[in-house]
């Protein structure tokens, strides 16, 4: 494994203590967006950080930040970040920002500063994010995605295992360049609606009441509800019901039009990650329960409310609705890319990396080199490489062992900051342009990530009693009442999920949007106002709860919930489940 680069506190391949250190001086934060508290898989390491790493720097320059880049570690395979200003040296003490007069100063006078300010005040005068998103639309996504199927199409089985290693190498190149074009093309979406975030908590509106105005501006996240309509007519024309279906092939069965609409969605889908960014977790592909679950809940009409713009814009001061109003447009212009290039560039090209990693461990399996198909992901790319090749590699009871040590990990679980607490500089020392930049991406960063908050259960009355109860942020102006579906893990749900439950798990995945028509209400442990869970459930008008953190520990499976959306509140209600 290569020990350069930012991956330095993640020097063994053996089970370590969970002990957790930060990797260098400064405050680091987990990140656990869009994989949880589960350490990465040796195979995806090195490429997702170099991607992320890579990916970042272009956007901080794009945009004129004052950061240099953002710094990814990996402790105990979790993944660590830290920004890294402008002229401040990696590895050396963080130090107090100097008083405001001396930023003013140095913001005006250092080299790298003054030509970040000039890019940043050329992007707000050019709306740069709008030429990200039109290039995506216009010709970067068809690329991407003939792109990804031109790999899904290639036959593993008759590659010998040579060209099965080549195959994998190809795959995970394939990701981490997809990657990095997600991450270095993600202002296109963070800096419009961050800089509406931003505007709108200077005139005292909160973030998770801004995010209500997107709504209808991500057509990614009901993407599969679109394909699938025909199958929903289809099941109504010939009067199936949910239980007289068994297979996909029943559904294929139904009319041309269901078989079309089936073979479309799956040739866009089934290769995706479902539950996690990460190669360790099951695509669709691999999840026929949950594929027959979405055809089965398929639905011909959502009616979702429209936002209303009118009754947020009425808390803007009077002199500024009209930017307001610009703000707005230009959020959800870019908003639109967010969902959809996510899907494409990360969790597809994930899932084709899985997809030959089955594959390879498959072969491995037959031979004795490791005790499960689904530890392949547990090797090192070089390891891997060697295997398939006929050459030395480790031991399978010492993949085993690392499988064990990422449970470990997972289980302990990782504290959510590593290293002493750090002042933030101050935004108004900057110059005016290079302040709303840095304003509108600390805005979309705090809106998809877990807010603070104890991680202890709180009490909460209710018209029908009292019982444990988890807080977060809330969506939609509805309460509902349900049984709760409790899952750890996303693929469960198929096979527990009943028409009308409250689903309660750690966070969503895009496949999982398939299954949203049929849910009563939906609370995630981990998330912020604008992360994956709270942008579907507001698209197919869910009440919600997101960051609830400790939900799946404190309500029971079955148990009969009450899911607040105004007030952001999970209740357990009386009676036994």
């Amino acid at each position: 494994m290569s020990t350069g680069g930012a991956i330095i506190n993640d020097d063994t391949r053996t089970p370590a203590p969970v002990v957790f250190e930060a990797p260098a001086p400064g405050r680091w934060e987990l990140e656990t967006t869009h994989h949880g508290l589960r350490p990465l898989s040796p195979l995806l390491r090195e490429a997702y950080v170099r991607a992320f790493e890579a990916g970042t720097v272009e956007l901080l320059k794009r945009y004129g930040l004052p950061l240099a880049r953002v710094q990814s570690k990996l402790v105990h395979g979790c993944c660590y970040v830290r920004p890294l200003g402008v002229g401040e040296r990696e590895g050396s003490p963080p130090k107090a920002p100097p008083p405001v007069f001396v930023m003013k100063v140095l913001a005006r006078l250092h080299p790298t500063l003054r030509r970040r300010a000039r890019v940043a005040k050329l992007a707000w005068q050019e709306r740069r994010w709008r030429e990200e998103v039109d290039q995506w639309f216009d010709h970067d996504r068809s690329t991407q995605v003939a792109s990804n199927l031109a790999l899904q199409r290639v036959e593993l089985t008759e590659l010998d295992d040579a060209s099965l290693a080549d195959h994998v190498a190809e795959a995970l190149a394939h990701f981490e360049k997809s990657a990095r074009r997600n991450l270095a093309s993600h202002g296109g979406d963070l800096m419009p609606v961050g800089d509406l975030l931003a505007h709108c908590e200077g005139w005292g509106i909160p973030a998770s009441e801004v995010a209500g105005l997107l709504v209808g501006s991500s057509p990614a996240t009901l993407e599969t509800a679109e394909l699938l309509r025909p199958v929903a007519r289809a099941m109504v024309a010939a009067g199936a019901t949910a239980g007289s279906i068994d297979s996909v092939d029943d559904v294929r069965a139904l009319t041309p039009e269901a078989r079309e609409a089936v073979d479309a969605w799956l040739e866009l889908h089934r290769w995706r990650t479902v539950t996690s960014d990460d190669v360790d977790r099951p695509t669709l592909a691999e999840a026929p329960a949950l594929q027959l679950a979405a055809l089965q809940r398929a639905v011909d009409h959502l009616e979702v409310q429209a936002p209303d713009d009118a009754a947020v814009r009425s808390r803007v001061p009077t002199g500024h609705r009209a930017q307001f109003d610009e703000l707005l447009v230009e959020a959800r212009y870019g908003h639109r890319q967010r969902e959809d290039i996510r899907g494409l560039c990360w969790n597809w090209p994930a899932g084709l990396v899985r997809r030959a990693l089955l594959e390879a461990g498959r072969r491995l399996a037959d031979t004795g080199r490791v005790q499960y198909v689904g530890h392949s992901v547990e090797l090192f790319p070089d390891e891997l490489d060697r295997l398939l090749r006929g050459g030395p590699g480790p031991p399978a009871d010492a993949l085993a062992e690392r499988a064990a040590q990422r449970d470990l990990v997972e289980a302990a679980p990782p504290p959510r900051t590593l290293g002493e607490p750090e002042p933030p500089p101050p935004i108004e020392a900057l110059p005016p342009a290079m302040a709303r930049a840095t304003a509108a991406i600390m805005a979309s960063l705090e809106s998809d990530v877990t807010p603070a908050q104890p991680d202890t259960a709180t009490t909460t009355s209710s018209s029908t009693g009292s019982g444990a109860s988890a807080t977060g942020i809330g969506i939609g102006d509805s309460t509902y009442r349900g049984r709760a579906c409790v899952v750890h893990d996303l693929m469960d749900a198929a096979d527990q999920l009943q028409p009308g439950d409250v689903l309660i798990a750690p966070f969503t995945g895009p496949s999982i949007n398939s299954l949203l028509p049929v849910l009563g209400a939906l609370v995630v442990e981990e998330g912020g106002a604008l992360c994956h869970a709270a942008i579907v459930a507001r698209e197919f008008g869910l009440p919600a709860v997101i960051g609830a953190r400790g939900a799946t520990a404190r309500v029971p499976h079955g148990a009969q919930v009450e899911v607040d959306g105004r007030l952001g509140v999970v209740r357990l209600l009386p009676g036994e489940p």
